[in-house]
């Protein structure tokens, strides 16, 4: 395995997306950052079959679309992270209780980039903050293409390019980047942050110092990187300054750090 490749797998099975702790407090967590995701989760379709999350992280947005489906669905969610997926199957007892669900989410380790699935396999795809993170995102996208089925739709959530949120980011790990050269250490800020990893804000910094790859995209880049799905509609969201309150409001925001790309095969 490559360094960056070893990096990756290190920085999210040592740093789990979100918070720590029960799963009462992993989804306060996340969507007291994030108060419009809920919102958005509401609008996927509940009827769709065969249901394949991209980059779960620790289950939350799992538990919360299986809460609505019907019990005829099967939703699959793979992730990277060896630890993320450990701890979102050790929480599936605690989500049957917190989202009354009937479909039980099937948590697996899975690279996005090679996804170990035949064509045409699903119906519906989620994925949220997660292709931005590997080092071929267009392989990956190419991936979520050959397990669609035909007609079926995805939801998926990239960085944006020029967003203040991941901007800051960049300008962060760009002076890591130069400290880094300067005394021939690696990742140096994310070293002494590691151990300090915030209740309210979760693996955000350190995700910000650590991870090996984080990219954003234009609209004009995500329109020639989606060109195989038949029907594409991208919107920016999110917000660059995180809602410290809950609340379930529209995530739509002409400066946001996301793009919300819908598509269909």
């Amino acid at each position: 395995m490559e360094q960056t490749e070893a990096q990756q797998a290190d920085f999210w099975s040592c740093n789990p997306c979100g918070a720590d702790g029960d799963l009462i407090k992993v989804i306060t967590q996340r969507y007291r950052i994030d108060s419009w995701l809920p919102l958005e989760l509401q609008n996927i379709p509940t009827d769709r079959g065969k249901y394949l999350e991209v980059g779960c992280g620790q289950g939350v947005d799992g538990f919360y679309i299986c809460g609505r489906l019907i019990k005829e669905c099967e939703y699959t969610a793979i992730d990277f992270s060896t630890e993320s997926v450990k701890r979102a199957a050790e929480f599936i007892d605690a989500a049957k209780e917190a989202f009354d669900i009937q479909v039980i989410p099937k948590f697996l380790w899975g690279d996005a980039m090679d996804l170990d699935f035949g064509d045409d396999e699903f119906d519906f795809i989620y994925s949220m903050g997660a292709i931005h993170h590997t080092p071929d995102p267009q392989k990956a996208i190419d991936e979520i293409h050959r397990v669609l089925k035909i007609g079926g739709q995805a939801k998926i959530f990239l960085y944006r390019r020029y967003s203040l949120k991941v901007g800051i980011a960049k300008i962060l790990r760009g002076i890591q980047f130069i400290g880094d050269k300067l005394f021939f250490t690696d990742r140096f800020i994310y070293k002494f942050i590691r151990q300090r990893k915030s209740k309210v804000f979760g693996s955000m910094f350190l995700e910000c110092f650590g991870v090996p790859w984080m990219e954003w995209f234009s609209d004009k880049a995500l329109r020639a990187m989606f060109k195989d799905f038949e029907s594409v509609n991208i919107e920016p969201y999110g917000f660059n300054i995180p809602k410290l309150w809950n609340n379930e409001v529209s995530g739509y925001n002409v400066f946001g750090h996301f793009h919300r790309i819908d598509v269909i095969k």
